[in-house]
């Protein structure tokens, strides 16, 4: 009988050249997914029949979840060898990249404006089961757990913080919607006629 092989999510720059990539060694056990939106009050008289809530806007969809990275015995980066072999100092590298423009900041600044923006952080790719999704990472929570003889982490848990690309140009948010409207579908299909 063949063994089925586990499916694991990851976190992608897509930026960057190549690609940086932090796939996920155990899967988080539990994944938030949030979203708020904003409604008014209606009035008789504006196009609407009955006092009420009408749509306003929505808020960010924001996913938060749980990692939990552990350095090998035999060593967890084989390609750069030195300090923090056995460890996850270049995972946690990797996590912190995505939290900050491309550019050197401090050369951003030196020649910025009053009222002009430093750069948008870079976007990146967050796969996970069926979701496939543009995002931006705005959080990130890192507990090192455990060192090894040269004091480099080789356990860690990192809180991760998303906030979803929701733009109607987005083709990731886009199948993102189709795919919850045919679930959504199919689940209606299993009710009773009312």
């Amino acid at each position: 009988m063949q063994e089925r092989q586990t499916l694991r999510g990851f976190l992608m720059s897509i930026d960057m050249l190549p690609p940086l990539v932090v796939r996920f060694d155990y899967n988080p056990e539990s994944l938030r997914d949030d979203k708020a939106v904003s409604y008014t009050d209606a009035h008789p008289g504006a196009g609407i029949r009955a006092p009420g809530k009408v749509y306003v806007g929505g808020g960010d969809r924001t996913i938060t979840f749980t990692l939990h990275l552990h350095g090998l015995e035999k060593g967890h980066n084989r390609t750069v060898p030195g300090p923090t072999d056995n460890g996850v100092s270049t995972d946690l590298a990797v996590l912190r990249s995505f939290l900050y423009p491309r550019e050197d900041a401090w050369a951003v600044a030196a020649r910025r404006s009053p009222g002009q923006s430093i750069g948008e952080p870079p976007l990146c790719l967050f796969g996970f089961g069926t979701r496939l999704l543009h995002c931006w990472v705005t959080g990130l929570q890192i507990t090192e757990q455990q060192f090894n003889s040269r004091l480099a982490p080789v356990r860690a848990e990192v809180v991760v913080t998303l906030i979803v690309v929701e733009e109607a140009t987005d083709a990731l948010h886009r199948l993102d919607v189709q795919h919850r409207e045919a679930l959504a579908a199919l689940g209606a299909a299993g009710l009773p006629p009312w």
